[in-house]
């Protein structure tokens, strides 16, 4: 967790203040404490806190001493401070030196969610130093127990005015956090962001990115966003080194950073958010939905398409809004990507089987129309990130092969590739396993007519839904045709082939056959 407003009133040295505005900020992280004493809040405006500039999550000490009498210098304070990103107002010496909180100080900390906090009123003997103390030592402790930073930067920045929500400001955050510089250059090697740590060497940094840095003085990373060119990221830290897991997770933040709050950032931040669900990362995932207020917790079904032509990814992403349709019109929640050059369609329940199915239908018409090689994969039941990505990586695995088993059909369910890959990890255990499982059908091998047999059970229960009409359809036979077989068929093996639970054994038998071209 991050330490935030509400834990530092609990603090032995804030313990007896009182939050007088702004009760809805109380929630809002923490990264640091600064002491302010403005004279002039057009000062604080155009140098201290200058537009579209973020400073970070600060709680902040002040007792008004040069403004004592200056209610609107005052509210002009508490105004830009809230805009530039801090997190509230810590106010010393209340009844002291400054006569009272005037009321359009907290009728505008309530209005924007900036906690202002008044210290015990009338006490001389108050001092800065311990505030900022238990303060400092609090966050530190925290950072210390925490594993990573990306939910963290995540969480600030998803709360910040938008005009704050940039990666800017996700570098600011970075720097402050991890009291680094950092600098992101495009591919000619110029500056695109900076945040120098401490800010008084910017121009230093500047010097050294034009100049060419050495290996010695940063570390250099190549990032390669989801829209746009490789980008170079430089980390200049003096004193203790990263390591390695922290370093990793800062280039991670700010990849993240690039890509939502970059170039096309709501196109960008879906496909973040799915990068996260099939990497079952819960975490940045439910942080990545928060920020675009996607229930992910809803979302119980998959739909994967794919097609072999080339450069239909294309086709797929021009097309994105018009496809997604067919799952708006069975489904309350919706996440749309193009990912791995596939279509991935994340669902809600849908409103009913029959829905889902129509929809899925004029889904796969309308893509069929661009390439008749694509397939639509359901996955339902999904009950968490884990069967997500399970059910990703065994459509990958097992599609071709699944292909292979049905070969007239363009739709399946995960269960059929599951059953498909269950298939080939049998056949990979050997020959004599592969023998074990095909003896149920030797009674049907052996002359033409016993071929004939053998090709009618496949079709009937793997194409004709065990339905003797489909069956002759997909066999350019007479229906009595399929009838004679199929009890030819039954005498052989002694029951209906679709009879359970013995047509289990058959079913998969067949399935392999077909997986290892045994006619």
């Amino acid at each position: 967790m991050s330490v935030t407003v509400e834990d530092l009133l609990e603090l032995p040295s804030l313990r007896r203040a009182k939050v007088l505005g702004g009760q809805g900020g109380l929630t809002k992280i923490v990264s640091s404490i600064s002491v302010l004493e403005s004279v002039d809040p057009d000062f604080l405006i155009d140098e201290l806190f200058p537009q579209e500039e973020y400073f970070g999550s600060e709680i902040v000490i002040t007792g008004f001493m040069n403004i004592l009498e200056d209610i609107e210098g005052q509210c002009a304070n508490i105004r830009r401070m809230a805009e530039g990103g801090e997190a509230g107002l810590i106010l010393f010496y209340v009844g002291v030196y400054l006569p009272k909180v005037d009321r359009r100080l907290i009728e505008l900390a309530d209005e924007l969610d900036f906690v202002l906090i008044c210290m015990p009123e009338g006490e001389k003997v108050l001092r800065y130093s311990e505030v900022i103390s238990d303060v400092t030592d609090c966050i530190y402790r925290d950072r210390m127990e925490q594993e990573s930073i990306v939910t963290e930067i995540l969480d600030r920045v998803a709360v910040l005015p938008a005009h704050l929500q940039s990666v800017n400001t996700v570098l600011q955050m970075l720097s402050d956090r991890t009291a680094t510089s950092l600098v992101l250059c495009d591919s000619s090697m110029r500056i695109l962001n900076l945040a120098a740590w401490p800010r008084s060497i910017e121009n230093t940094i500047k010097q050294g990115i034009e100049n060419g840095l050495s290996d010695k003085e940063a570390s250099r990373f190549t990032l390669y966003p989801e829209r746009g060119q490789a980008m170079e990221l430089f980390l200049l830290k003096e004193g203790r080194p990263l390591g390695k897991t922290l370093t990793e997770q800062i280039i991670d933040v700010v990849r993240l950073g690039v890509n939502i709050w970059g170039q096309q950032h709501s196109e960008v931040a879906v496909h973040e958010l799915v990068h996260a669900i099939l990497q079952d990362e819960p975490m940045k995932m439910r942080r990545l939905a928060d920020i675009f207020h996607i229930h992910v917790e809803d979302i119980q079904e998959m739909w994967i398409v794919c097609g072999s032509k080339k450069n239909l990814s294309v086709y797929l992403q021009r097309e994105l809004p018009s496809l997604r349709i067919f799952a708006d019109n069975c489904a309350d929640t919706v996440v749309a990507d193009i990912y791995e050059g596939k279509l991935l369609l994340f669902l809600s329940n849908p409103y009913s089987l029959k829905e889902a199915q129509q929809q899925i239908m004029g889904l796969l018409e309308q893509v069929r129309k661009i390439d008749e090689t694509i397939t639509l994969t359901r996955c339902s039941g999904l009950s968490d990130t884990k069967d997500v990505r399970r059910a990703y990586l065994g459509h990958q695995a097992y599609l071709g092969d699944t292909c292979k088993v049905f070969p007239w059909r363009d739709y399946f369910c995960i269960g059929e590739i599951q059953f498909v890959g269950n298939c080939r990890q049998l056949v990979s255990q050997g020959e004599d396993e592969v023998e074990r499982c095909m003896d149920c059908l030797k009674g049907l091998w052996g002359d033409e007519e016993e071929t004939s047999l053998s090709e009618t059970l496949s079709v009937y229960l793997l194409d004709g839904d065990a339905s003797a009409a489909k069956t002759a359809n997909l066999l350019y036979v007479h229906k009595n045709t399929v009838k004679y077989r199929l009890q030819r068929i039954t005498d052989i093996l002694g029951h209906r082939p679709d009879k359970m639970p013995e047509g289990m054994e058959i079913y998969q038998a067949v399935a392999i056959c077909r997986l290892l071209a045994i006619k």
